[in-house]
């Protein structure tokens, strides 16, 4: 089984999710499918409802903030049925204007607080905002915490990782010296892997990305730790099966694995997304 701990469903066309969901199925990929916005969390929740591969998580990036910030008590009910809180967090690198910075601690601390009080597990953005991010989420007690495409220095990674964060490696492992650095670095039981798709792949090539290019993540990933792929494959679900605990909506998930555990690899296991697959969108 693979995990991919953030892509974005929403933004494939609705004429290719189907094939996006059938790879999905097919490979058995665990996907979070983090949302921008309430209106991309509504999508994305409706679009692959049937599929027990993919769950869907409600959050405001920090690019949305400024939008979001004048009534955050209007998203209450979305953070309360959404069951896990994503993608929020601060950006400093590609958002350069102060004052926007301001509204992106406001609406990520309102977030962070919601998601304690509510013991889930946060889904984080923390370009160019790596130490504001760490001293937010230590002075508001957060406990269970994935760090997007982490990219920030070393130093700050350290103290991150000390905390019991998590942190995904994706695609761009594969150009850049300093993700494989940090994929080499980050303690083996706190590593997790996502492919950002569909958009971050055609961030790098222009091509976007597909489910299937966890494949890929898991096989550089391998190569860097001098791990065997499979190992690599368990290593990165035991993390997350760690860190989703007792939380209700993995449970079916658990089931699947054993559940395809128990049947021969010479055999079809049955589909857990065909309402999706048949039913398109």
């Amino acid at each position: 089984m693979y995990i991919d701990a953030h892509a974005h469903l929403d933004k494939y066309d609705e004429t290719e999710l189907p094939q996006v969901i059938s790879e999905i199925d097919r490979e058995q990929i665990f996907t979070v499918s983090v949302s921008m916005d309430p209106e991309a969390y509504l999508k994305s929740k409706t679009l692959v409802a049937p599929c027990k591969w993919v769950v869907s998580s409600f959050g405001i990036h920090p690019w949305n903030a400024p939008d979001a910030h004048h009534d955050l008590q209007a998203l209450d009910k979305l953070i309360a049925e959404s069951p896990l809180v994503g993608e929020i967090g601060l950006d400093y690198h590609f958002v350069t204007e102060p004052e926007k910075h301001e509204l992106q601690r406001d609406v990520f601390k309102y977030f962070v607080r919601q998601g304690v009080t509510q013991d889930k597990i946060l889904n984080i953005h923390s370009k160019g905002a790596e130490a504001d991010v760490d001293s937010i989420l230590g002075n508001l007690g957060a406990k269970r915490a994935v760090l997007h495409w982490y990219s920030g220095p070393l130093s700050e990674l350290y103290k991150l990782t000390e905390k019991g964060f998590y942190v995904t490696v994706g695609v761009e492992m594969h150009s850049d010296p300093q993700i494989q650095a940090i994929a080499k670095t980050v303690p083996p039981q706190l590593l997790l892997t996502e492919t950002d798709n569909p958009g971050g792949y055609r961030w790098l090539t222009g091509a976007a990305g597909t489910p299937v290019l966890i494949k890929s993540v898991v096989e550089k990933l391998s190569e860097l730790r001098g791990w065997r792929y499979e190992q690599t494959k368990d290593i990165v679900f035991e993390n997350f099966n760690r860190m989703a605990g007792d939380d209700e909506w993995f449970k079916p998930m658990r089931k699947e694995v054993s559940s395809h555990s128990a049947t021969s690899r010479t055999t079809n296991p049955r589909s857990a997304c065909s309402g999706v697959i048949e039913g398109g969108s």
